[in-house]
């Protein structure tokens, strides 16, 4: 076992000291099966453990000392962090907070800001919150009285003045509190309009810290995307001006780490003061106390994020150990962080943030001395460590990351040792200008492209790698499919010679087998496809095969991760036409999952379009947004699209002045409607040529709601008819009426709620279902 356990600090071959891993993992276990109970069986939880401990050191033996004493070490640290939990769970349950969900209306409240206020995710609309709030209530009014209540509770607001608001400020604001059963230690939801009030200014250390956040925002803004954005995510983890795509990209390429300050950070600045301290030449006293500033300012402008919690712990318990003049040993330390930071903050244990980063120090912390010393042999130093960190942080990782992905991402390895070299220059680089940007902003501004030049290369890294095919195998999302990737990456590690090379063999072998037959035809998408209903849920994306990798997309509906999967699964590279019906959220909020490495020519939409939240982000991205009104054409590889709908000057509501789009095809004709209801509906049946409404294939309008013409649906004499909606949808779409309206005039009926994605084939037009998803 010590040939991967690996090498302690002077290279000498020794097992890693492994007994505080047993308090670390009893701890873990215990935080999380109390945020799981009820207050008072947590308490009772914990006075068994801590009886059983008594218990255990009662009648321990000489010959058993050591042993004895990791299970009572183990069982008093978890039966205090049970009682602990218990207590924090308690405390929530019965606060203010609580009882006003049982109250109808809105509820004035007094709370502090926990963290900075983050835009919410999605395109923003009116009326939905536009800000995420996490803060804790000071007192909250129940029924005319105000009750004193330092409760956790998440504020979702939309208004002016909240992405102002700094960790540390207090505020009034009326909103309704909705129970949530996502986190037990988060009291409730507070639905909030309009911007807070009675807002005190911020304690003069946050507001350094804001100011130094904000300087560094300012000196990166005159950089492009995503490199403005990217920068202060990897120096001081402020996400705030980071593309949506370019999260994404890190997240597919398994690099989202670097966008959480973390250890890697803390380690750089901290050596820095510990270096410029022993060049000084000073005593001991001067590097523990410049290194506890170092961690104290670290904490402070980053925020106390699970990842930074973890670091600064073990970046204290270093200087400790530096003051006491005793080694250093990273696994005890990160076990001890373990056990304090739960010990403070048990709620910590159901974060994956915590949970990646403990996992990927320990990973680093066991595996990377070994494999470095082995790899050294046939590779350069410096590239044997970066790839051992990068495969052991991965391998350390990978049953979290299922849970979140549901996939194993091979490009990962690749990706991070092709950016690590970069991610410590511009590590310095940026934390440099973070400084300078505090006292000189002009010039950091100047100086903001020398950093940028490395953060360029990492988003390329991050966007090549998550545009890789197939650069990530699907695997069970849940914890037995996290269980059993554990099991396996275990065998790997704990293996060795021919058992090793075997278990690796029938490993590819299955990965290769498994890729051929995601490729060979007789899957999905059919042979043929002319178009494809996605499933979306409650929404429309309809796809038209315009050649080899090119498509035509008619709405997004409102998920991007749904509809781009859709469209990885057609294998669609570029867009030579998006046609967007009209803007309403389940239509074209998914457009970002268009976008993501895909080439999209032109956007066709309804006049005014441009104006709204999607329309700024095409205009962003470079595509070219056209007006549709009727007798506009297109041409777009075998297909010749006209707007039907809507004429000039039509006065109407949103959903009837959705774009009506014939396609013509080879073998078929397509109407698209969007969510014309009656109105316009009988307006296209006086229009001139009311023969183009007759076609082979009816999307049908507005999912099938109850608002539509028979005249309409009869007239179009469609020989199929797809309907696209979300299964269980609260609307009862499609309707009993309009599915025997269809079922009187098409043969073939096909809807996505119960079918999943649906293609119509062409020569002889021919209906084929995917199947539906998971329930949702």
């Amino acid at each position: 076992m010590a040939s991967w356990l690996g090498t302690d600090a002077h290279g000498m071959d020794r097992p890693r000291d492994l007994r505080l891993l047993l308090p670390a993992v009893a701890a873990w276990l215990a935080a999380l099966g109390a945020l799981a109970l009820p207050p008072w069986l947590s308490w009772l939880l914990a006075g068994v453990l801590g009886c059983a401990a008594l218990a255990a050191l009662t009648v321990t033996r000489p010959a058993l000392e050591a042993p004895v004493l990791a299970v009572v070490a183990a069982l008093a640290c978890a039966a205090t962090v049970a009682a602990v939990t218990g207590t924090h769970v308690h405390r929530t349950a019965s606060s203010a907070a609580v009882a006003a969900v049982e109250h109808d209306g809105e509820t004035t409240f007094r709370a502090v800001v926990s963290t900075d206020p983050r835009a919410r995710a999605g395109m923003p609309r009116p009326g939905r919150a536009a800000w995420v709030v996490p803060a804790r209530t000071a007192w909250v009014r129940v029924e005319g009285a105000e009750r004193a209540s330092r409760a956790p509770v998440v504020v979702l607001a939309s208004g002016p003045g909240w992405s102002e608001l700094l960790p540390g400020q207090s505020f009034e604001a009326r909103g309704s509190f909705l129970a949530t059963d996502a986190d037990p230690l988060t009291a409730s939801l507070v639905l909030v309009r309009g911007p807070p009030e009675r807002v005190e200014p911020p304690g003069g250390l946050q507001a350094f810290a804001g100011g130094v956040r904000s300087g560094l925002r300012e000196a990166s803004s005159g950089l492009p995307q995503p490199e403005r954005g990217l920068l202060p995510a990897l120096i001081v983890g402020d996400v705030s001006s980071l593309p949506e795509r370019t999260a994404e990209d890190f997240r597919a390429t398994g690099m989202t780490h670097l966008l959480t300050v973390s250890g890697a950070n803390l380690a750089i600045l901290t050596g820095f003061v510990l270096g410029l301290v022993r060049w000084a030449r000073a005593p001991a006293w001067c590097a523990v106390l410049g290194g506890a500033l170092m961690i104290w300012v670290f904490v402070l402008v980053c925020r106390p994020e699970p990842s930074v919690v973890r670091a600064a712990f073990m970046g204290s318990l270093g200087l400790w150990a530096l003051a006491a003049g005793r080694e250093h040993a990273g696994l005890r330390a990160l076990c001890v962080t373990v056990v304090g930071v739960l010990f403070v903050a048990p709620g910590l244990a159901a974060s994956y943030g915590f949970a990646l980063s403990v996992l990927a120090t320990a990973g680093i912390l066991l595996l990377v001395p070994g494999w470095t010393r082995v790899w050294s042999a046939r590779w350069p130093r410096p590239v044997a460590e970066a790839l051992a960190v990068a495969v052991a942080a991965q391998v350390a990782v990978a049953p979290v990351l299922v849970l979140l992905s549901g996939e194993v991402s091979w490009v990962a390895v690749p990706a991070n040792v092709l950016a690590a070299p970069v991610v410590a220059v511009v590590t310095v680089a940026g934390s440099a200008l973070t400084a300078l940007a505090s006292v000189w902003p002009g010039a950091a501004a100047f100086l903001a492209p020398l950093p940028g030049w490395g953060v360029s290369w990492i988003a390329l890294v991050a966007r090549v790698g998550a545009g890789v095919p197939f650069g990530a195998l699907p695997w069970r999302s849940d914890v037995a499919g996290a269980l059993v990737l554990a099991v396996v990456l275990s065998v790997f590690l704990v293996t060795r010679g021919l058992v090793r090379r075997v278990l690796a063999a029938g490993a590819v072998a299955v990965l290769v087998l498994g890729l051929a037959a995601r490729c060979v035809p007789g899957g999905w998408p059919p042979p043929g496809w002319a178009l494809v209903a996605c499933d979306v849920g409650q929404g429309d994306a309809f796809v038209l095969s315009a050649g080899r990798g090119e498509a035509v997309v008619f709405d997004t509906g409102d998920d991007p991760d749904l509809v781009d999967a859709c469209l990885g699964r057609l294998g669609v590279r570029g867009v030579a036409l998006l046609v967007l019906s009209h803007d309403h959220a389940d239509h074209v909020d998914g457009v970002p999952g268009v976008l993501r490495h895909r080439r999209v020519a032109v956007a066709l939409a309804p006049p005014g379009f441009g104006q709204g939240a999607v329309g700024r982000l095409l205009e962003e991205e470079g595509v070219r947004l056209e007006e549709g009104e009727r007798g506009r054409r297109y041409r777009a590889g075998p297909w010749l699209l006209r707007v039907l709908w809507p004429t000039s000057g039509f006065v109407g509501s949103v959903n009837d002045s959705s774009l009506v789009v014939r396609a013509d095809g080879p073998h078929m004709s397509v109407l698209f409607t969007g969510d014309v209801e009656e109105q316009g509906q009988e307006a296209l049946l006086r229009e001139p040529e009311p023969e183009l409404l007759s076609v082979t294939v009816l999307t049908t309008p507005h999912h099938g709601a109850n608002t539509q013409s028979t005249a309409f649906l009869t007239a179009t004499g469609a020989t199929v008819a797809v309907t696209s909606a979300g299964r269980g949808n609260a609307y009862g779409h499609p309707t009993p009426f309009t599915v025997g309206v269809l079922e009187g005039v098409v043969r073939a009926h096909a809807r996505t709620d119960l079918d999943g994605d649906v293609a119509v084939l062409g020569d002889p037009v021919r209906v084929a279902v995917r199947g539906p998803g998971p329930d949702p």
